[in-house]
C-alpha cells in the first residue's frame, strides 16, 4: 500500500501488534503540542514555546481543533453569537465552513469587480484596473459576514465571491477543498457558489431535521455527503462542528457528541499503521482510536508526571464565556468539578485528528516527510465572548 514512498522502509514491522516507542511518541508530541498552546496563550510566554525544532520551524495544528485560527473565527463570530435562530446558526456555520477562510467574510469591498473574473479565472496584477459596472460588495453588508437565510441571493453571493477574487484573494482555504468535479468541467467558484451554496441553502431544513431526529451518528454523516461535493472528510468536519454547539452554548441541536463517532482518514491511517502495524482493515483502524482514547489520559498523566508538565485539558466556562484549562491532577482533587464539563478527557476525534498530525511528525523526524507550512504566529489571542 505504501511501497512507493521513501520513509515504507522505515516503518515498523507489519507483523507487530503494537510497536511501543511510537505509541509512547505519540502521547509525547500530542502532549508537547498542547503545552505550546498553554504557554503562548494562558502564560503568554514569548517564543520560541519549545525546545523541540519541528514544532519551532513547522506548523501543525492543535490537539483541540477548535483552537485552531479558522475554528476560533466561527466560534466567537456565529457560534457565540445568540441572537441567530437555529436555522441562521446552522447556515452560517456551514457557509463559513465550505470556504473555511476568516478573510473571505471580513472582506472590504474596494473598486469594481474585474471584467472576466465571475467564476474564480486568476486575476493577474496587471488586470486590477480593468473597468465593469459591477461594484464589489463588503462581507460587512451582512450579519457575522454571511448573508442571513432569509436573504440569500444567489447571483449577489456569487458577485460576492467574484469581487474577492477579482481582488487577487483567494476565497477559501486550501485545507478543507472540496470536490468540485460535482461540476465538471466548471472553475471551483462556479461550484461554490452556483451548487453547493444554493444546494445547501434549499436543504437546510431538511438538514436540520435529519440533525435533529438522527438514531445514530451515520445518518448525519451519509446526508451530510447526498450534498453536492461533500464526501467523508468534510462530512467529519461539519460533525465536528455541529458538537461546538453543545460545548460552548445552551441551544439544544444533536444529542451526538465527539466520543460517539470518528472516521479513519488517510493520515490517521498511516498513523495507526505506525502505532499498530498489523492492523489492516477499517473495521480494526476504528478499533485503534478506540483503544488510544481508552489509554490516553493515563499515558497523558504517566509522561507529564515524568516531564513535570501535566497535559492542560481544556474547557469553556458558559457563564463567563472563557476558556479554562485543568490538569488530571485537579479532577482527582475535586478543584474542578467534572459534572460543570462537557469533556474531561481525550475524545475520539481529537485521536483521529492527531494520528494525522503524527504521522506527518515522525516523516519529518527521520527525515522523509515532506516540507510543511513554516509556522508563523498569527493570532496572540483566543476568543472570549
Amino acid at each position: 500500500m505504501f511501497e512507493n514512498y521513501a520513509w515504507f522502509e522505515d516503518l515498523p514491522n507489519e507483523n507487530l501488534e503494537v510497536y511501543e516507542p511510537n505509541l509512547k511518541l505519540f502521547f509525547e508530541v500530542m502532549l508537547e503540542r498542547q503545552l505550546i498552546w498553554k504557554r503562548r496563550f494562558i502564560e503568554k510566554k514569548e517564543r520560541p514555546w519549545t525546545n523541540n525544532k519541528i514544532f519551532q520551524d513547522s506548523k501543525f495544528t492543535n490537539v483541540y481543533r477548535e483552537l485552531d485560527r479558522n475554528s476560533q473565527w466561527q466560534i466567537k463570530n456565529i457560534i457565540l453569537d445568540d441572537t441567530l435562530d437555529l436555522r441562521n446558526l446552522i447556515w452560517k456555520m456551514m457557509v463559513f465552513r465550505f470556504f473555511n477562510n476568516p478573510e473571505t467574510f471580513m472582506f472590504e469591498a474596494k473598486g469594481k469587480v474585474i471584467q472576466g473574473s465571475l467564476f474564480g479565472e486568476v486575476i493577474k496584477s496587471g488586470l486590477k484596473q480593468a473597468e465593469s459596472n459591477e461594484d464589489l460588495i463588503s462581507a460587512t453588508k451582512w450579519k457575522n459576514g454571511i448573508p442571513d437565510y432569509e436573504e440569500y441571493d444567489e447571483d449577489e453571493f456569487s458577485r460576492f465571491i467574484a469581487g474577492i477574487r477579482s481582488s487577487g484573494k483567494n476565497p477559501y482555504t486550501t485545507a478543507y477543498l472540496i470536490n468540485s468535479q460535482a461540476t465538471p468541467g466548471q472553475p471551483r467558484d462556479y461550484c461554490y457558489t452556483r451548487v453547493v451554496i444554493p444546494t445547501l441553502h434549499k436543504k437546510m431544513d431538511e438538514l436540520i431535521n435529519v440533525v435533529q431526529n438522527a438514531k445514530q451518528p451515520e445518518d448525519i454523516i451519509e446526508y451530510l455527503k447526498t450534498l453536492p461535493a461533500v464526501a467523508d472528510f468534510i462530512a467529519h468536519e461539519f460533525y465536528q462542528d455541529f458538537t461546538y454547539i453543545q460545548r460552548y452554548t445552551n441551544r439544544e441541536f444533536m444529542k451526538f457528541d465527539q466520543n460517539d463517532f470518528t472516521n479513519v482518514g488517510p493520515g490517521a491511517s498511516i498513523g495507526i499503521r505506525l502505532i499498530y502495524p498489523n492492523l489492516k482493515t477499517v473495521r480494526e483502524q476504528k478499533q485503534a482510536i478506540y483503544r488510544l482514547k481508552d489509554i490516553a489520559d493515563e499515558y497523558l498523566k504517566k509522561i507529564g508526571r515524568k516531564n513535570g508538565d501535566l497535559f492542560p485539558y481544556l474547557s469553556w466556562d458558559k457563564k463567563n464565556g472563557e476558556y479554562f484549562t485543568f490538569t488530571s491532577d485537579d479532577l482527582d482533587s475535586g478543584d474542578v468539578d467534572a459534572s460543570e464539563l462537557v469533556y474531561t478527557g481525550i475524545t475520539l476525534h481529537q485521536i483521529e485528528m492527531w494520528l494525522c498530525e503524527f504521522q506527518k511528525y515522525w516523516k519529518m523526524m527521520i527525515g522523509k516527510g515532506k516540507q510543511r507550512s513554516k509556522f508563523v504566529p498569527k493570532s496572540t489571542e483566543i476568543i472570549k465572548k
